[in-house]
């Protein structure tokens, strides 16, 4: 909390212009040129956490500007549950692993997994260093590496509007995309600016007063369940510390809405609703509001009924408001808390580098080591 005070604003804004913090020196040339022949037209994602995050964002965008290149997304290095082999293997796919720390166990064993199938042939690992990194090395895999100036050394998803600009960048500069979207970005930078002004950082926190001490349901239809909902559910848990999970609107409405009949604990949904969603979707959000946004009706005293509106004229303004907004309702709910942390993330996903003790010995974020024993720290 304290470090992303001061980079609320501006910072964060202006970030979305730092896109070419990364280093291609270590992507093989003969990866490179098939990329820029068109040779692939499917990308397989791999990632976990924040690395997740960024993949869903891109592959939101490609369906949303109607890029012909078939995106799909990785979250367990059991791979044969998300993508058929043979998608894997076919030459026309290109598969892209992502892991900022480099440390995170899954990422590894998928890692293993493409060299055992086709020795990684068509594998790209874009990370900030570690261990993948020195894997990538020894193999001869394509390396791309992420050299952030402001890296946070805790939280990279600080960075998410970063590491799509970055995805944005490096798509064109491969030819994978015709534009680097440069143009939008400067725009959604000037719009941010122009946008979060006093009256919404009041919206965002009176919503977050409203929001304390619920367990939230965030709710989107499919497209902004992809791009948002994910990165906006790990705020909520992580800065704010408040037990947040994400639905699909429509299945929500068939399925989990029961639980919300008289809920003795409270309870809050918030729906995101885009100004050009269909009759469909509008009239639901209707039904749902009408049905929990009542507060006369004795059962909805424990229900916080939500909505944030994405009424913005394009792909960018809409993500990067929704984003934006939703960081600062995080920030302002975690203003509100009153919780001691632990190292869970680090010892439940086996991650040495986000534990306290790797933070004190590494307090940098760039050229993360393979190697994180007391010795290598003196060292550097």
């Amino acid at each position: 909390m304290e470090r992303l005070e001061p980079m609320l604003g501006t910072p964060l804004f202006e970030s979305l212009l730092w896109g070419h913090e990364y280093d291609l020196s270590g992507l093989d040339p003969d990866l490179q040129e098939r990329i820029g022949s068109g040779q692939f037209k499917r990308i397989v994602f791999y990632g976990m956490g924040c690395s997740s995050v960024v993949s869903d964002i891109v592959k939101g965008f490609f369906l949303s500007e109607g890029i012909p290149v078939h995106v799909q997304v990785v979250n367990d290095y059991d791979l044969d549950w998300f993508v058929n082999r043979e998608v894997v293997n076919d030459p026309c796919t290109l598969t892209i692993i992502v892991c900022y720390s480099g440390w995170s166990v899954e990422p590894c064993l998928f890692y293993d997994a493409m060299h055992e199938m086709n020795a990684g042939r068509n594998l790209l690992v874009l990370t900030g260093g570690g261990k993948i990194a020195g894997m990538c090395r020894e193999d001869g895999t394509s390396l791309i590496q992420y050299k952030l100036r402001h890296a946070d050394r805790e939280y990279p998803l600080y960075h998410v509007q970063q590491f799509f600009a970055i995805f944005l960048d490096l798509f064109h500069r491969l030819g994978i995309t015709q534009r680097s979207y440069r143009e939008e970005l400067e725009a959604s930078v000037a719009f941010l600016k122009d946008a979060f002004h006093g009256g919404t950082l009041e919206k965002a926190e009176a919503i977050a007063v409203r929001l304390r001490d619920s367990r939230i349901a965030l709710l989107g239809t499919a497209d902004w369940y992809v791009t948002l909902l994910k990165q906006t559910t790990m705020f909520f848990n992580e800065i704010a510390m408040v037990p947040t999970h994400r639905n699909l609107l429509h299945e929500f409405s068939h399925t989990e809405v029961a639980a919300y009949s008289d809920p003795s604990a409270k309870q809050a949904m918030v729906v995101f609703r885009d100004a050009n969603a269909d009759d469909y979707t509008q009239n639901k959000i209707r039904t749902l509001e009408e049905l929990f946004g009542d507060q006369s009706i004795p059962q909805n005293k424990n229900i916080e009924f939500v909505i944030i509106d994405l009424d913005q004229e394009d792909f960018f303004k809409k993500f990067f408001f929704g984003h934006f907004f939703t960081v600062y309702i995080a920030y302002y709910l975690g203003l509100r808390a009153d919780v001691a942390g632990r190292d869970l993330i680090s010892i439940a996903a086996g991650n040495p580098w986000w534990s306290q003790r790797s933070i004190e010995l590494f307090p940098k974020c760039v050229d993360i080591p393979s190697n994180l024993d007391p010795e290598s720290a003196a060292a550097r």
